[in-house]
């Protein structure tokens, strides 16, 4: 979406500050071209960043819930597919037989390097459409902005 789009977009929007509607409307852009980089990669975007969780090392379930910021049973239904397509093994944690262990498997590990590389590439050419002087107002007022969301307890 053009610049002009967004700020016609948000102009028509009634009572709303155009701040805050254009923060809404970039998140879904965001989205919707970083879900376009992985659907060639066969993963949703709630997938890569599960895949990405567990890179590092084996991650609890609960842990995937409380950081990809979903519902238990949200995290459920992406690790059954992820499962599904042999992206990521489980086991029960020592401690807690309840509880779940997500592994990446190797062809985990392939498609997330694919993806990543999607990924990063979509967001490289977002940013190569931005100056620099833009590029740095950006970066600080996304950083008051974080500041500010930490001090409200919302962040």
């Amino acid at each position: 979406m053009r610049p002009a789009e967004v700020s016609s977009r948000v102009r028509g929007s009634v009572g709303a500050d155009p701040a805050w509607e254009t923060v809404r409307e970039i998140y879904r852009t965001l989205r919707e071209v970083t879900q376009r980089a992985l659907t060639p990669h066969e993963l949703l975007l709630s997938e890569y960043h599960a895949l990405v969780l567990c890179e590092r090392g084996p991650v609890p379930l609960k842990s995937i819930t409380e950081t990809l910021g979903v519902t238990p049973a949200a995290t459920t239904d992406i690790a059954r597919r992820l499962g599904d397509r042999r992206l990521l093994r489980f086991s029960s944690d020592a401690r807690d037989r309840r509880a779940r262990i997500a592994s990446l498997t190797s062809e985990g590990r392939r498609r997330l390097a694919k993806a990543r590389a999607a990924h990063t590439a979509a967001l490289r050419t977002l940013g190569v459409r931005i100056s620099p002087e833009a590029r740095r107002g950006l970066r600080q007022g996304l950083a008051e902005l974080h500041r500010a969301l930490a001090e409200s307890g919302r962040a």
